[in-house]
């Protein structure tokens, strides 16, 4: 009995320690003494009949009940391991009936619980009972019966409340109330766990399972400090560290799983724009970053496609200078891609690259780390930017609205610009070129189309893009107006010739330089012309004959134009030389071949090479027999022997070419040579007679006039009288106007009549000269009033003449009547002249006035008496005659006295002389002292 009593101890002592992690530290203590030496029989069930033997022959109800509990513990065991066994059949049999695993689960574990609840009974509240509580309620657990678990939990709990394994105690009445949905409970136990501290090795699990009970009840916010509480304890740097602390495996499976549950509770807070205010409000935490892409990989999963993107979009708003910011905004992008979500992809794209725009606020923040960030940043941008353009580039092809032109307009000039060197520039600036054409922007087509085809490494499409610019240079010039043609003509010449030059392989090459040739010809832009012509003969794809003869003859013009006439001639004849005899355009390249050595003759006279001026002149013929050219070179060669001073030669020359060209152009400068050439060889009247052939046959009426004069002046100065006086009539006849000119000419016949004693005739022109002045109105000038008042004082010289051939003599009466009919016509006469204000002329019409009146009183007290007077009639006769004659001299006086009152005028001439010589004679008291007014008046003078 002793041996066995032992043995049975040392089962109990080796299954307490198997079971002490699991017990209450206040267990009782058995009081047996036992035989330590005893052999102890090795098998469970040997064991538990041991103790069920054991029990039925104790008295001590302390021994019974802990022997009870062991033997409920090797039960224990067996049914587990029996359960296991029942599970594992029940499994290949594919039993899924919950109700059925249930039942056996309890069935498995019944004796068990018996045992632990008998035991529970018989200790009634003693020392036992809190190990016993504890191995019932696992007892329970296993056997599923979770509300009994509770209940023992509970009242081991309220029977020993601050069992140092209450953190256990707690944690397993969380997780009973959690799994039985009792969510509010579940947490209180879990804070009761908890609250006891990070000692605790429940505490993080406690922690997760607070976390999930506050997230069962809604209560998210609450939630998410519980699982960040415990994120910031696994995640915090540990001191000395810097960065994370590395974190063992399950240490990060307990991080993952904190994370899983935190991407629920945001979700369940309305996705990815509830996370940025929770930070904001509850601090913000180093790992915000992985709580973003978490979320969004989420709703990855969940193919929820907008609220992933907009998570992403979330961070990157939320920390816009962070360095994965433009990742994140790029996984949106991506996201949507993936989904096919088109209809908000452009506009995601176009968003992106506003954001980070190349030397935005993103681009200058990590700018010293251009080989890292900014390298994917610039490729993530320019890929997007690329997409965006073409898509625009696609709808302004659709819609053909301005708005959307102008919308990939500017998508285009931002991408060239910032990726203007990146590998698919060139093919977009091709594009952009392209729809700048289409939209009818041709002139920033053209530039784009060769910024396109120069600018750039060449390419495919270089070329084409190179004689797209002539195209859009092309429609420009027809759209444009006024000046601006011209200038869009000049563009596409330059264009032209630089397409040539650099495309020289290029089958439309030698069309292209041939237009631009012909373009740069028609805007005297010669040099250029010639050098477009040239690369025509340079290219390497040779051009055909039709094509170099043009070349040819572009060369030949230009050079003509650019005065290298020894080059166009040289040019004229390679043309001729590919022109067919039958050709219509020869006699224009002969022409122009004629022209080239015409010009070089030219050449040669403007430098003073008369005799080789002469020589190519007359090589014209000889190059170009039926020239239109050949008159110019006869009329040169006459003109280059006259500059040389072959007078004679020059004439028949000149006399020649008019003789055989009478209606060429030049024939009509033949007399101003003639005439030049007469006077120098000392032929004046041939040089006045071919002045008389000018003046018939000029076109122009001043031309005509001044031959005419010179042809007079001519006859005039080699004294043929005749034809001097012809001259001038016709003159007068044929040029009334200007009026200066044709008085002169009526002056110099009135001269030469004079000399001739022909009176008659002078008179005429005389008169001619006073009614031309009268009836010029405007056109009077000085001179012609000058020759007018000589005219008119010469014209009065007669009137006085007759007025003093009137003698006053019986009978008297008549000749009074005609003294005084011949005083009025030279009065009038001189004050004719008078009022023309011609000092020299005035002041001797003023003096015969004076003398005019004074002599018919004079006459008029000289007069003859009348026969048979006495002597007192004739004193009475002669008083009337005095108060007759004394007005006559009184008036004579005043006009005299006028005369000499010019002298302060400055006007001292022989008639003011005269003037004072008479008032002497007529009133010498008045001017007794004549002598001295006279000598005062010539000092004033």
């Amino acid at each position: 009995m002793i041996v066995r009593l032992a043995w049975l101890f040392f089962v109990l002592i080796l299954t307490g320690c198997a079971q002490q992690q699991q017990t209450l530290d206040d267990l009782g203590e058995l009081d047996i003494k036992i035989d330590t030496e005893s052999p102890v029989a090795g098998s469970r069930n040997k064991a538990m009949d041991n103790y069920w033997e054991f029990m039925s022959g104790t008295k001590q109800d302390s021994q019974k009940i802990e022997a009870m509990r062991r033997l409920a513990d090797l039960e224990m065991e067996r049914s587990e391991e029996r359960f296991q066994k029942k599970m594992e059949i029940f499994a290949q049999n594919d039993a899924s009936d919950d109700a059925d695993a249930q039942a056996l689960r309890e069935t498995s574990f019944r004796g068990a619980i018996k045992l632990y609840e008998d035991a529970l009974k018989l200790s009634a509240g003693g020392p036992h009972s809190a190990g016993l509580l504890y191995q019932l309620s696992r007892a329970y657990e296993q056997a599923g019966l979770q509300k009994k678990a509770l209940g023992a939990l509970d009242r081991l709990l309220a029977l020993n409340p601050r069992a140092s394994n209450r953190d256990e105690l707690q944690f397993r009445r969380g997780e009973l109330l959690f799994d039985w949905r009792k969510f509010k409970s579940a947490e209180q136990a879990y804070t009761q766990v908890v609250t006891m501290g990070t000692s605790s090795r429940y505490y993080e699990k406690a922690a997760t399972k607070l976390g999930w009970a506050l997230f069962k009840q809604e209560r998210y916010q609450q939630a998410l400090k519980a699982f960040f509480a415990l994120a910031d304890r696994k995640l915090k740097p540990a001191v000395g560290l810097v960065g994370p602390r590395k974190l063992s495996r399950g240490d990060k499976e307990l991080v993952d799983d904190v994370f899983r549950i935190v991407t629920l509770t945001f979700n369940e807070l309305g996705g990815g724009k509830s996370i940025k205010p929770y930070f904001d409000k509850n601090g913000h935490r180093d790992y915000e970053i992985r709580v973003y892409r978490n979320l969004a990989e989420f709703y990855v999963k969940k193919n929820r496609v907008r609220d992933a993107a907009e998570t992403y979009h979330a961070f990157a708003e939320a920390y816009p200078m962070h360095e994965k910011a433009f990742e994140f905004d790029l996984k949106a992008i991506e996201t949507y891609t993936q989904a096919g979500f088109a209809s908000v992809l452009i506009e995601e794209k176009r968003t992106f690259i506003k954001r980070y725009r190349i030397n935005g606020a993103y681009w200058k923040r990590y700018e010293e780390q251009e080989d890292t960030i900014l390298a994917q940043l610039k490729t993530a941008v320019r890929e997007n930017s690329e997409d965006v353009v073409r898509h625009l580039h696609a709808e302004a092809q659709k819609n053909k609205t301005a708005i959307a032109y102008q919308t990939a307009f500017i998508w285009y000039r931002q991408h060239l610009k910032w990726f203007g060197q990146s590998k698919n520039a060139q093919k977009l600036n091709f594009l952009y070129a392209e729809l700048l054409f289409e939209s009818g922007n041709f002139e920033k087509a053209a530039s784009e189309y060769e910024k396109t085809a120069y600018r750039y490494v060449r390419f495919g499409k270089s070329a084409e893009a190179g004689y797209a610019a002539l195209l859009a240079y092309g429609a420009a010039e027809k759209k444009a107006k006024g000046k601006q043609k011209a200038t869009w003509s000049r563009l596409a010449v330059g264009s032209a010739m630089r397409f040539g030059k650099t495309f020289p392989g290029d089958k439309r090459s030698a069309q292209v330089l041939t237009r631009a040739a012909e373009d740069m010809f028609a805007l005297k832009k010669y040099n250029q012309a010639a050098v477009a012509a040239r690369q025509i003969l340079e290219l390497t794809h040779a051009p055909n004959p039709e094509t170099r003869r043009t070349a040819w003859k572009i060369i030949a013009r230009a050079e003509f134009e650019k005065g290298d006439y020894a080059r166009a001639e040289v040019a004229y004849k390679v043309a001729l030389s590919l022109t067919g005899m039958n050709d219509v355009s020869r006699k224009a390249l002969k022409d122009g071949l004629a022209a080239s050595v015409y010009k070089q003759g030219e050449y040669m006279k403007s430098k003073g090479n008369l005799q080789g001026a002469i020589a190519q002149f007359s090589r014209v013929e000889q190059v170009s027999p039926d020239s239109s050219v050949i008159q110019s070179a006869e009329f040169d060669i006459a003109a280059s022997l006259m500059e040389s001073g072959s007078w004679r030669d020059a004439i028949n020359k000149f006399l020649a070419f008019r003789d055989k060209n009478p209606a060429h152009p030049l024939a009509v400068r033949v007399s101003e040579n003639l005439i030049k050439a007469y006077l120098k060889n000392k032929q004046p009247l041939k040089a006045a007679a071919e002045l008389e052939n000018m003046a018939k046959n000029k076109s122009d009426p001043e031309v005509r006039r001044a031959a005419l004069w010179q042809a007079a002046e001519l006859y005039e100065e080699t004294g043929s009288k005749q034809q001097v006086i012809a001259t001038y009539k016709r003159y007068v006849e044929m040029f009334p106007q200007p009026v200066e000119q044709a008085t002169e000419a009526r002056h110099k016949l009135a001269v030469i009549y004079s000399k001739a004693g022909q009176w008659g005739e002078q008179r005429y022109w005389l008169n001619e000269i006073v009614r031309s002045d009268k009836n010029a109105g405007s056109g009077s000038t000085p001179r012609t009033r000058y020759l007018a008042a000589k005219a008119a004082f010469e014209l009065a010289e007669p009137a006085l003449q007759s007025f003093q051939q009137v003698k006053l003599v019986r009978p008297l009466k008549q000749n009074l009547q005609r003294k005084k009919q011949k005083m009025k016509e030279a009065v009038d006469a001189f004050t004719l002249a008078a009022d023309y204000g011609i000092a020299e002329v005035t002041t001797a019409s003023v003096y015969w006035l004076a003398e005019i009146y004074n002599e018919f009183g004079r006459e008029l007290m000289q007069s003859e008496r009348p026969e048979g007077l006495s002597q007192e009639e004739i004193e009475q006769y002669d008083i009337l005659l005095e108060e007759q004659a004394y007005p006559f001299e009184e008036k004579s006086i005043n006009i005299h006295e006028s005369n000499v009152g010019r002298v302060s005028e400055g006007m001292f001439d022989e008639w003011v002389k005269k003037s004072f010589v008479e008032l002497r004679k007529l009133s010498p008291v008045r001017y007794a002292k004549s002598e001295k007014s006279e000598s005062t008046a010539l000092y004033l003078y």
